[in-house]
């Protein structure tokens, strides 16, 4: 049976108490939610759900099933059809073998799902980019999937932006070749990680109206919903306003309540931030441009922070610059030939794959094709949760990001000697230099040797040892 209810202890006098409305597949809450604290936050707590593979490592099939069950909802939703296919998408999740989890990912992809007038599926914050992805790899037909990016890439003006609730210096950036992508009539489903506030929601809903006033329906994909009857009702406000509809599909709904502590509770533990022992690691770089073809690179130029322009080399295949239907297919081949491609650098012993910033879909694919059972995926995060709930194991370590040098970012809930070899992707790097941060704080976990993957822009070639 599946939990009902659930507290969480925040780290003042407060508790959050979530119960269960809706839970149509019988998952656990410690599988879908969590709930944590952010330091210098404006948010009382912040939940983040452990499926997608951003507060702990996952087989990487778990997050890719994930989404493709959203997918057969939404399908569901638009058909008024069960497919059958959905009954092993849930044994394979509330089951946590991967053997299960593989089966069930290889009879989906033998036979995807076509609708029209087809959907136009848009991955909202970087822990919704790999969610909405899955979702879209579902369907063979005319859709098209649009990734969001903190990246501002003056050389292509966005077809739309929008400010990212969470973190009011940032903005979210909608960037596409096909700038006929909302003149239609296609639908349109907008993926985030969960709906708390749902502010980044529905201004991004706004924001489409404002530049495409004939749309008239909407549907929201998430894992999680915690909506309080307050932001339902702003929900419903804007359907009034805009007379629009909006539908919401999750895995999981709950009503939330901030509570005062019942009986004091010492003070939560602050995830133990690692540091490195000295200690030999070999390290390799290498690059799969080679195996990419021209066509699935964008050359752009995007402005850091501090207003230093970069030309970089993006891969479409991430679902920035639009991705359809065909050119999904045509990456899923390219993604197993790349990990058919790393089995030379590689063994059959424990690894662990990271994906850096809003890359993770594609190293959760590729990890799909290394040798060995023994693969956990995990993406990196910008997110600070200084005071944790997540009740793994409490490790953490931070980095420089190699894409924008000021910005820190985040792996959660680290296991030290599990791992004989770890796996970084990065989407493109200008010097294996720029990850030397992350690469010298990963050696405290212990493994044998790390192997840095670069995607689009140079080749490696030296192994350096430390």
């Amino acid at each position: 049976m599946s939990q009902e209810s659930k507290v969480f202890p925040l780290d003042n006098d407060k508790q959050v108490e979530v119960k269960v409305t809706h839970n149509r597949f019988n998952f656990q809450i410690d599988e879908m939610l969590a709930i944590t604290q952010e330091e210098h936050s404006e948010f009382p707590f912040i939940p983040v759900s452990p499926s997608l593979g951003y507060s702990r490592a996952l087989y990487p099939e778990k997050p890719l099933l994930v989404g493709l069950l959203l997918g057969f909802l939404y399908h569901e939703a638009l058909t008024g059809e069960t497919d059958e296919r959905i009954l092993m998408l849930e044994k394979a999740l509330n089951g946590h073998s991967r053997g299960k989890m593989i089966q069930a990912l290889n009879l989906v992809e033998a036979s995807k799902l076509g609708h029209y007038p087809p959907s136009r599926f848009l991955g909202l914050s970087e822990r919704a980019v790999n969610l909405g992805q899955s979702i879209f790899s579902l369907f063979d037909d005319e859709v098209m999937f649009l990734a969001s990016t903190r990246d501002k890439i003056i050389s292509h003006p966005p077809l739309l932006d929008h400010s990212d609730i969470v973190d009011s210096e940032e903005r979210l950036y909608f960037y596409t070749n096909s700038k006929d992508f909302f003149d239609n009539d296609e639908r349109i489903a907008i993926i985030d990680n969960h709906l708390l506030n749902a502010k980044s929601v529905l201004n991004l809903i706004k924001k489409i109206h404002d530049k495409y006033p004939s749309r008239e329906m909407y549907t929201v994909l998430t894992p999680i919903d915690l909506r309080s009857n307050e932001v339902k009702e702003t929900f419903a406000a804007l359907e009034r306003e805009l007379n629009i509809k909006i539908n919401i599909i999750s895995l999981m709904t709950f009503d939330v309540e901030i509570q005062d502590k019942e009986t004091v509770t010492p003070k939560l533990a602050s995830n133990e931030l690692l540091k490195n022992n000295v200690q030999e690691t070999k390290v390799q770089y290498h690059s799969l441009r080679n195996v990419i073809n021209d066509y699935f690179i964008v050359k752009a130029q995007n402005m850091l922070r501090d207003g230093t322009i970069h030309d970089n080399p993006y891969f479409i295949s991430t679902g920035r610059f639009t991705l359809n239907g065909k050119e999904q297919q045509v990456s899923e081949s390219l993604f197993q030939r790349m990990g058919e491609l790393l089995n030379d650098f590689l063994d059959d012993s424990p690894k662990m794959v990271i994906g850096v910033g809003e890359f993770l879909y594609v190293p959760l694919q590729i990890a799909r094709y290394l040798p060995g059972e023994e693969i956990r995926v995990q993406g990196t995060t910008r997110f600070n949760f200084d005071s944790s709930t997540l009740n793994h194991s409490n490790k953490k370590i931070s980095f420089m990001s190699p894409l924008e040098r000021t910005i820190t970012h985040y792996l959660y809930n680290l296991e030290v000697d599990r791992y004989d070899q770890i796996i970084v992707f990065v989407e493109r790097l200008r010097h294996k230099t720029e990850i030397d941060d992350l690469v010298q704080q990963l050696k405290v976990l212990g493994a044998k040797s790390i192997l840095v993957i670069e995607m689009t822009s140079i080749a490696f070639n030296e192994d350096r040892v430390y």
